[in-house]
């Protein structure tokens, strides 16, 4: 009989398929609820069975992102071959899709859009390329955010092969090709088509018409609202090199554009349609395994840091900035269903189980997103409108969100930052952009953000979040200051490109945050609200060293913050 993994009970089997077995499991020392892929017996003895197996827990090693399922463990002895994965609550997109009778919003398919590329950004910054990205891959949470899953055909960058899902393949794996980060982009656009319009981007009678599409038609900017079209321009070109590839840059133009299409909260508009779409749909159930995408693979056979709390300074060289690039890090020490299948797709089941609530576990998620209603006060320019205000977004989970004292609480912050620089807004609503390196005093040029107000000398692994004592009903931002934690900060990845188009800086990436929860009388039992700063506001701007009130440039903080509760 084959070997178990050590450690866990088994609560149900999630699915089997031609590759193995996957089960729920729970841990029996920290009651965390995961999912455990097992290789099927009959394939223990075949050698290159296990080194696709051990490939597909290496790609997901490499990644670590709050928009990827996370690899926990990997297992090998002779009789057993295992993947312990993150279980994720929530829906496939794919099911979402099918059981929707009308298109998403805009800002809904946009918000799945940049979750997606932010995931696969992660993937593409350590080599992956995930290669099958469908919606059968996507676990939507009921509040709307989005996971990415399923790695069991990724390859390293620049690794030729024919796996994947021919609705969403790019032209390049039609023949055989190699994979880059293109091919990704290019699915993951596919998918955006298909939730804003409702249909596949493209739809034929027989395989070979349907790559003569993805070959040679035309890229389907007219199957979306006019003022979505650059997106699928950006994602779908034929030609792998005319293609957005950067999937950072991507989400970072998407920001753009939906801010100023749709106004500076569309995402949180965009989550809360999707929410709204699962509840009403009734799919939102407790947990769906992170592997029920994985289960038999064809293919993979065949071939200013979002820490808060610090002072926080935005500022051009010319004025000597603090921090990296032209702006500095804000804040910081910085400164189921089957699933379809063919040409080398995965066979896939998902079965959805309610999991007994555990003393101790789960995780909860928020999203915080700061700006100025009045921008134009902040800088000293009267025709610059709100959407283009300073916009700090962070989603925040806290893993386990029920935990005793004296529990380690590890808290994931993926942020995106956009800071302008180097503009200046004419009477007629235009902006001219004078790039990264201006030291024009007419424009926006050096200034500065506090958010919060702890200490601006802690060490660089250290921050102090703030804990909220949660109101009866929801989770909104508390506009008092709560109590300092002390935990330890980690830096998980992080970009900070000038984007021309936007006339900013783009800051985006991941911070880890673990701190014990105290054993003393500082905390009581009870339920608490989680932020990365404490109060959750700026607390102090300036432009030019001259100090503005962020009262009068009209700042704002807004969205929901993760629950902790601290139980006896």
């Amino acid at each position: 009989m084959m070997d178990r993994v050590v450690g866990y009970d088994e609560i149900t089997t999630l699915g089997a398929g031609s590759q193995g077995r996957v089960v729920l499991a729970r841990a029996r020392e920290s009651q965390t609820v995961v999912a455990i892929k097992y290789l099927d017996e009959r394939l223990l003895t075949d050698a290159h069975s296990r080194a696709v197996f051990r490939a597909e827990a290496q790609s997901l090693h490499r990644v670590v992102s709050p928009y990827v399922a996370k690899l926990i463990s990997y297992h090998e002895v002779d009789r057993m071959a295992a993947i312990v994965m993150e279980a994720v609550p929530g829906t496939p997109l794919r099911r979402v899709l099918d059981e929707r009778i009308e298109p998403f919003t805009p800002e809904a398919a946009l918000a799945v859009l940049k979750g997606s590329l932010l995931g696969l950004a992660a993937a593409h910054d350590v080599g992956v390329v995930h290669r099958d990205y469908k919606p059968g891959n996507v676990i939507v949470r009921p509040d709307g955010c989005s996971k990415l899953i399923d790695f069991g055909i990724a390859v390293l960058a620049g690794q030729a092969g024919t796996g994947g899902t021919p609705a969403y393949m790019a032209p390049e794996q039609w023949m055989g090709g190699p994979a880059s980060t293109a091919t990704d982009v290019y699915a993951a656009t596919c998918v955006f088509v298909e939730c804003v319009s409702g249909a596949k981007p493209y739809q034929a009678a027989t395989l070979d018409e349907l790559r003569d599409l993805h070959l040679q038609a035309w890229v389907p900017t007219a199957r979306v609202p006019e003022r979505l079209a650059p997106v699928v321009a950006w994602g779908m070109a034929k030609n792998p090199a005319e293609r957005l590839d950067d999937a950072a840059e991507f989400a970072g133009r998407i920001e753009a554009l939906a801010v100023e299409a749709f106004g500076p909260d569309w995402e949180r508009r965009g989550l809360v349609a999707l929410g709204s779409v699962i509840a009403a749909l009734g799919l939102a159930v407790p947990v769906v395994a992170a592997s029920g995408a994985l289960l038999g693979s064809a293919g993979a056979g065949a071939g200013a840091s979002g820490v808060g709390g610090h002072a926080a300074v935005a500022a051009g060289h010319s004025a000597g900035a603090g921090g990296k690039g032209v702006l500095a890090k804000i804040g910081g020490t910085k400164g189921a269903a089957a699933l379809g299948a063919g040409a080398g797709a995965a066979v896939a089941v998902g079965v959805f189980v309610a999991v007994p609530r555990p003393d101790v576990g789960g995780q909860s998620t928020g999203t915080v997103e700061m700006g100025f209603a009045r921008p134009s006060v902040l800088f000293a320019q009267p025709y610059m409108p709100a959407s283009e205000t300073p916009l700090l977004r962070h989603s925040l989970t806290v893993q386990p969100a029920r935990a005793k004292k004296g529990t380690l609480v590890k808290v994931t912050d993926s942020y995106t930052q956009k800071l302008p620089f180097g503009s200046k807004y004419l009477s007629d609503g235009t902006r001219q952009c004078f790039g990264a390196k201006s030291s024009r005093t007419d424009g926006i040029g050096t200034y500065s953000l506090r958010v919060g107000i702890s200490p601006e000398d802690l060490p660089p692994d250290r921050i102090k979040l703030g804990l909220f004592r949660a109101p009866e009903h929801g989770n909104s931002i508390p506009p008092e200051s709560g109590i300092d934690i002390d935990a330890h900060s980690k830096t998980i990845n992080e970009k900070e490109p000038y984007v021309p188009a936007q006339c900013a800086q783009i800051f985006s990436g991941v911070d880890e945050y673990t701190f014990r929860i105290p054993r003393d009388g500082v905390l009581s039992e009870g339920r608490y609200l989680l932020a990365y700063c404490n109060p959750v506001r700026f607390t102090k701007t300036s432009r030019y060293g001259v100090a503005v009130d962020p009262k009068a440039a009209g700042a704002y903080a807004k969205g929901s913050l993760p629950e902790l509760q601290i139980i006896g």
